[in-house]
């Protein structure tokens, strides 16, 4: 009990704030609290600022539950792509036909119990970290980005569970993936990204069936067949699609792909626009406030909102926090679903024509948000045997109740902000379909908060975020989503000696993803990541774009994963100085995502730096 009143404490988490229920939140820091113990350090060393690709590489890695797959039967594995993304790989996607597996090992096509797809990347060199996406049939199935490699080789491979696409998954279409790359012998970019993407199809067993997922999948993108597909926000329009739904639909569910970039990637950071002239423009103060909203509108009206949890990019804040342990989410970014089912009594109306609409809306004016968002969904529905009908009965989306307030010391030595906002929706409608009458409701309840003080004229920032919610839909009292999350995020920042030769910069980070998610396509699973970075980079004097020479680094996480399956993944991971210091891992899905080789290990002092 001690032990688990310790994690508790750690993961600063109390059952009052907490969005999960006490029950869920007891599996998960139970199983933490049964950490097995370390296996003893060996000596073998990777270096890593050798010019040697002889030298095993570096293993880089976002933790993640492996995809729950039956034990036993048959299955087949089928590479999807392989392709280097080096020259002129920028805005030009690698693009191919896919074809659905026809082998007997892989079960009949459209019936499969799982799919899972495999991303291996191997890199060498130098380059920045850079966003990548992956779309079959104009359809985004996973987001990503890349390490920032090493000398000698990194190597990094995650698996994604991609069963809820399946009815995209048994027809023929093209798969493509944009990974832009910049290879500049002038910026001393020489690091290519040679991919592999293999997916494994697994037939049904008794004891493992084929799942209800959709009947069909429609894209919310810009449907390019050569570029990425994803909508580029800039300002306050947002990415419209136009959709036509069968007339026997029953159920509509939208995923959401949303990540901030260039001015919005540290978005979570920015200052409100009030406070923004406190401080001189060489500090490089970015406006709109912290506060973003991911909007889904139907015909204009809103549908549902998406809070969204900050994902760090590999070269984020410092970036030798993050290798190779990165921050959560960013090989596999989290997405983001909103139930549409109470909006068809407008989108089955075949006298108009209808669209759904991506935006993202800040605290600025004109417009809300700095230049861009990247964002893309889906909407996949299930069918009836006979047309669906009905009205919507509630209506009540409300608003932010978006507040802003802060204050300055003499002199504008010290600036604070503090930032909180609420949301509450619940829309309501009677349908009559085929299998009778239906009451469908969808509901939402968040609430954030951002805390921001600054000193020595911005160069030194403290940011304290909270978002915590619940999305809930119900179909007759039936409970088919609920999303309860948490994402507590404390950041400190010091870009104090940024402008000075050789100078540097550094940060203490702090992250939780606490979310139990149940989906209307999938398994129940509740997971809580826990993560503690902090490091410095050390600048050369390099004229115009300033190159990182030398680092310090060190990150910690706890994760834990339970399904309703049964299933459960428990890691405890810490990294330093570009070297794992340990790997644990236990629970009953370790063989499929089992911790790091032994000669990767360094041991309690980390590995050399960078």
């Amino acid at each position: 009990m001690r032990n688990r009143f310790l994690l508790a404490a750690a993961l600063c988490i109390t059952y009052g704030a907490a969005q999960m229920s006490s029950a869920e939140l007891d599996v998960l820091l139970n199983g933490l609290a049964n950490r097995p113990q370390a296996i003893n350090v060996l000596e073998k060393r990777v270096p890593l600022m050798t010019d040697d690709p002889t030298v095993a590489p570096l293993i880089d890695l976002q933790i993640f539950a492996p995809p729950v797959v039956p034990s036993d039967g048959d299955s087949c594995e089928v590479v999807l792509l392989t392709h280097t993304f080096g020259v002129d790989s920028y805005n030009n996607p690698a693009v191919v036909p896919y074809v659905p597996p026809t082998d007997a090992a892989c079960g009949i096509v459209g019936e499969w119990a799982a799919i899972s797809l495999n991303l291996s990347v191997y890199s060498i060199g130098t380059q920045y970290d850079r966003f990548g996406s992956i779309y079959l049939s104009h359809v985004e199935i996973w987001r990503t980005s890349s390490a920032e490699p090493t000398k000698t080789g990194t190597i990094w491979n995650t698996i994604k569970d991609v069963t809820h696409f399946t009815p995209l998954f048994a027809e023929e279409g093209d798969f493509m993936m944009d990974f832009t790359n910049i290879i500049s012998d002038q910026l001393l970019l020489d690091g290519a990204f040679d991919v592999t993407i293999t997916a494994t199809f697994y037939a049904p067993t008794r004891d493992f069936p084929t799942p209800k997922t959709s009947d069909f999948i429609l894209p919310l993108s810009n449907l390019s067949p050569n570029t990425t597909n994803l909508f580029t926000l800039e300002d306050d329009t947002g990415g419209t699609t136009n959709v036509s739904l069968p007339p026997n639909t029953t159920e509509a569910y939208i995923e959401v792909f949303c990540s901030g970039n260039s001015a919005e990637e540290f978005w979570y950071l920015n200052t409100p626009d009030e406070f923004v002239d406190y401080f001189p423009e060489s500090t490089g103060i970015i406006g709109k406030g912290p506060f973003r909203e991911v909007q889904v509108l139907v015909d204009g009206q809103l549908a549902g909102v998406v809070w969204p949890y900050a994902v760090i990019y590999t070269g984020g804040i410092t970036p030798s926090n993050w290798r190779p342990l990165t921050s959560y989410g960013a090989y596999d970014a989290p997405t983001y679903w909103i139930d549409a089912t109470p909006f068809l009594p407008i989108l089955l109306d075949s006298s108009k024509s209808h669209n759904v609409t991506l935006q993202v809306r800040g605290q600025g004016t004109n417009p809300s948000i700095n230049s861009n968002w990247f964002i893309s969904g889906s909407i996949r529905g299930r069918l009836g045997a006979s047309p669906t009908t009905g009205r919507m009965i509630a209506y009540d989306a409300g608003d932010t109740g978006l507040q802003t307030t802060g204050g300055a010391s003499e002199d504008n030595k010290t600036v604070w902000t503090s930032v909180t906002a609420e949301r509450h929706v619940h829309i309501e409608s009677e349908l009559h379909t085929s299998e009778g009458k239906r009451v469908v409701s969808f509901s939402q309840s968040l609430s954030y908060s951002n805390e921001a003080a600054y000193a020595d004229q911005g160069w030194v920032q403290w940011g304290n975020q909270t978002t915590r919610g619940t999305t809930s839909s119900k179909h007759n009292n039936q409970e088919v989503l609920r999303d309860a999350f948490e994402y507590p995020l404390n950041v400190f920042s010091n870009y104090s000696l940024y402008e000075m030769q050789f100078g540097g910069y550094g940060s203490d980070i702090k992250q939780t993803h606490a979310r139990a998610i149940q989906l209307p396509t999938g398994l129940y699973m509740s997971i809580y990541s826990v993560q503690h970075a902090n490091g410095w980079i050390g600048m050369d004097d390099w004229p115009g774009l300033r190159h990182a020479i030398n680092g310090t680094g060190e990150t910690t996480q706890t994760f834990a994963y339970t399904d309703s399956r049964g299933a459960t993944y428990f890691r405890d991971a810490a990294t330093k100085n570009d070297g794992w210091v340990h790997d644990i891992v236990w629970g009953s899905l370790r063989e499929s995502n089992p911790p790091v080789p032994d000669n990767q290990i360094y041991g309690p002092e980390g590995g050399p730096g960078f």
